[in-house]
């Protein structure tokens, strides 16, 4: 599949994708995406294009903010031992129970400041950027680091791409497109000793090919490994431990690594955020007549939408099928609804996807006031 495929399928939540692919064959052995937090040196480049700097001749001006580069890292590890699964089975670096680990892992990803802007935005990560370079780490494992060194720098961006409107994923953007690959033989200088594997939990998108400290240390964005789907985020249930455990990259002997990022571009409808009142509706069952509901529309709230009435006829029963209904808010394009009446406790869920969408699987969860 193509990088530009590849972009367009992560879906509006995920702007990364990170997959590993097996040199000899060509084909992906895993693949994890996410979605990185952009730093403050992001959009202070945009907001510099804005300003109409590094135009007529001056693009120098710009090249501090330009994203060139592509990198991996590990921090967030306390070693690079495996378990009986082959999964990480050092994540975390705070001494305490796994959920305690596992927490703390999830609570310092890359912030807005981990370009050297402000350590107070930094999620409370010991260091800037993605750490030290590999030959400054400060334990002899492979952990807690940006893994280059001054002989292997950040790897280059060696595909860009500016995707129009008519063919982003989403209507009323543009996505940007950029891709970088990392070698075989680059990454067998990090493995340890005994091991034919590395575990890598972070990525940062560069302005700049060598390493700094202090600040504007050129990180655009940064990226940690977690879970992909927020459900799993709560590190207190066991099994969304496992599944962080799941996404972390490893890298076997062979293998490469390729990172697709995408930034997505797009506008604010005048009036989006401007509503005098909610959007109103009614519906019935199509099993007539059974039930009636109305439903108050709240756009500007995540999830857009905020109270549910039933009202049951005095003669109506369960209905044998499930009914579809459009919301007619053209933001919040088309959704069906489904009720389960024969199990004990009737359960509800919404289908909705957007008119220019790809991804028809994106379930809210519903709420009824009976």
């Amino acid at each position: 599949m193509s990088v530009l495929n590849v972009a367009k399928n992560l879906g509006v939540k995920h702007n990364v994708c990170i997959r590993i692919i097996d040199e000899i064959t060509g084909s992906v052995v895993s693949e994890h995406e996410g979605h990185n937090a952009a730093t403050n040196s992001m959009l202070t480049g945009i907001g510099h294009y804005l300003a109409g700097e590094g135009l007529n001749g001056q693009g120098e001006l710009l090249d501090p903010w330009i994203p060139k580069y592509i990198s991996l890292g590990t921090m967030g590890l306390i070693n690079q031992d495996e378990d009986d699964e082959h999964l990480p089975a050092g994540i975390g670096v705070v001494e305490g129970t796994e959920e305690e680990r596992f927490t703390d892992y999830m609570n310092k990803c890359p912030g807005f400041g981990s370009d050297g802007y402000n350590e107070a935005m930094m999620n409370n990560r010991a260091y800037a950027g993605l750490g030290p370079m590999f030959t400054n780490r400060a334990e002899s494992s492979t952990i807690n680091c940006e893994l280059i060194t001054s002989g292997f720098k950040r790897s280059p961006v060696t595909f860009r791409n500016v995707v129009p409107e008519y063919q982003a994923e989403y209507p009323e953007t543009i996505d940007v497109v950029f891709s970088a690959m990392v070698s075989a033989g680059a990454l067998a200088q990090f493995r340890e000793p005994g091991k034919n594997y590395l575990f890598v939990t972070e990525i940062g998108l560069w302005s700049k090919q060598d390493w700094t400290t202090g600040g504007d240390n050129g990180l655009l964005a940064g990226y940690r490994i977690i879970p992909p789907n927020e459900a799993n985020w709560d590190m207190s249930v066991e099994e969304n431990r496992h599944i962080l455990k799941e996404n972390v990259i490893r890298v076997g002997v062979n293998q490469i690594i390729q990172i697709i990022w995408k930034i997505q571009l797009g506008a604010i409808d005048q009036l989006g955020a401007v509503h005098p009142g909610p959007s109103y509706m009614e519906w019935e069952f199509w099993d007539p007549p059974v039930e009636q509901i109305e439903w108050w529309l709240y756009p500007q709230e995540d999830p857009p939408y905020d109270t549910i009435e039933w009202y049951e006829y005095p003669d109506g029963e369960w209905p044998t099928r499930w009914p579809e209904w459009v919301i007619y808010d053209p933001q919040y394009a088309e959704q069906e609804w489904y009720v389960f009446p024969w199990y004990d406790e009737p359960t509800w869920y919404v289908e909705w996807w957007s008119p220019g969408g790809p991804d028809p699987t994106n379930y809210l969860p519903w709420y009824d006031y009976t």
